[in-house]
């Protein structure tokens, strides 16, 4: 049989001592996204993919993105 995504989400929250509420407001989401991807409801894919992306270019999440001014005009649509 083949493998699926299982989310540990809660396993690492767990480990670094946050409720679900502490981990939702430190990255800007709402608990019940929290309590979705803990359970495999949904983001999990995304969370997958964004693994393979690091895997294929050999980087880290970080790395897949940066920030730029908005007022700069540097932001392509």
């Amino acid at each position: 049989m083949g493998k699926i995504p299982v989310s540990k989400v809660a396993q690492l929250r767990e480990k670094a001592g946050l409720t679900q509420r502490q981990l939702a407001d430190l990255v800007g989401v709402t608990e019940s996204t929290i309590r979705n991807l803990e359970r495999n409801r949904n983001g999990v894919e995304q969370i997958e993919r964004i693994v393979k992306l690091c895997r294929a270019l050999r980087c880290s999440a970080e790395e897949l993105i940066e920030y730029k001014s908005v007022e700069e005009g540097e932001i392509d649509a």
